[in-house]
């Protein structure tokens, strides 16, 4: 399907937010997901499903002195 990830176009083959950390193979630990401007609780991750034209945003904490 086909997604835009941190505004750009993605074509995704999973179906959850948990498949698509997986295949980007982003750590679970220090970042944030929105989908479609509404921030989604880490516990809801593994069964939040993705669809075509979903809006996902990424937030990575950067940590730095």
């Amino acid at each position: 399907m086909k997604i835009v990830l941190n505004e750009e176009p993605y074509e995704f083959v999973g179906n959850t937010l948990e498949d698509l950390l997986l295949e980007l193979e982003k750590s679970q630990q220090g970042i944030a997901i929105a989908i479609n401007q509404q921030v989604v609780p880490k516990s809801l991750w593994r069964t939040t499903k993705l669809n075509e034209q979903s809006q996902v945003f990424i937030f990575e904490s950067i940590a730095g002195g």
